[in-house]
């Protein structure tokens, strides 16, 4: 039995209003590389992950549950459907949260 892949990065619908899609994205890449970092496997394939010998300027930070679940975004026209990405992001500090308190106890 094969361990599950993980999945792409949610295509979030563009809507009239919505958030600001590099604000998003940055979020999105930052949880992925946390998630990487804390458990080795990322939590969306085609999304940011560690890379060694990579410039730190072009490396996203890592962000802990605490910031991602506080982070605010802007509201732009033509931006990702809001409900959409508080799911994905609700969903990212929760997988956060459980990799942080198990990487507390280890």
């Amino acid at each position: 039995m094969s361990s599950p892949v993980p999945p792409r990065v949610p295509a979030f619908d563009v809507v009239l209003r919505g958030f600001d899609r590099r604000q998003v994205d940055d979020l999105v890449d930052r949880a992925n590389v946390t998630l990487t970092t804390l458990t080795g496997v990322p939590a969306f394939t085609d999304a940011a992950v560690p890379v060694p010998g990579l410039p730190e300027r072009r490396r996203p930070e890592p962000i802990s549950a605490a910031e991602l679940r506080e982070s605010s975004l802007d509201v732009i026209l033509r931006g990702y459907d809001r409900s959409q990405v508080v799911d994905v992001l609700s969903d990212l500090v929760d997988r956060i949260t459980e990799a942080e308190s198990r990487g507390d106890r280890g």
